[in-house]
């Protein structure tokens, strides 16, 4: 098989991993704030859906697709030799990891700790606290996820 129709279809499936696995994110950042005014039985749903998007769909791709189809990617185009002159891939690789580890360790965590504490009774002084902290790390794993798409596409300096 031709090396440019292999980078192609591989390239394809990574594109596609991106939409299909992080284009919900950017669908959270709506549906977070609809959950703070949906109301206790609303809320709770939102949030369950959203954790249930992230570990049936998100989690998936990112564990498997994106980092497959873009190790491949690296060795088929040649990324690899001379890796580290190649800032953008390894700062887009670094910014991954880290906004991946943030998504499934921290925020992932805290809304569930939320449904708990949502279905538990009124909204306490820690579940807005909680709620407050995920008003930060939302929004910074969508920006997080831009600035990957941005180095992807771009390739500054590349």
């Amino acid at each position: 098989m031709d090396t440019s129709l292999l980078i192609a279809i591989v390239l394809l499936v990574h594109a596609l991993g991106a939409i299909a696995g992080f284009g919900p994110v950017f669908a959270f950042s709506v549906l977070g704030p609809m959950a703070g005014k949906a109301g206790p039985q609303g809320g709770i749903a939102l949030m369950e859906g959203m954790v249930a998007i992230e570990r049936r769909l998100i989690v998936p791709i990112a564990v498997a697709v994106q980092p497959l189809s873009g190790l491949a990617l690296i060795f088929l185009a040649g990324y690899n030799n001379a890796f580290f002159s190649h800032y953008w891939l390894w700062i887009a690789i670094l910014i991954y990891i880290a906004t991946f580890y943030t998504a499934v360790l921290v925020q992932t965590p805290l809304i569930e700790k939320m449904i708990r504490m949502a279905k538990a009774g009124p909204p306490t002084p820690e579940f807005m606290a909680i709620a407050r902290r995920t008003q930060v790390l939302g929004p910074l794993t969508t920006v997080a996820l831009v600035v990957i798409i941005v180095l992807m596409v771009t390739k500054p300096g590349g």
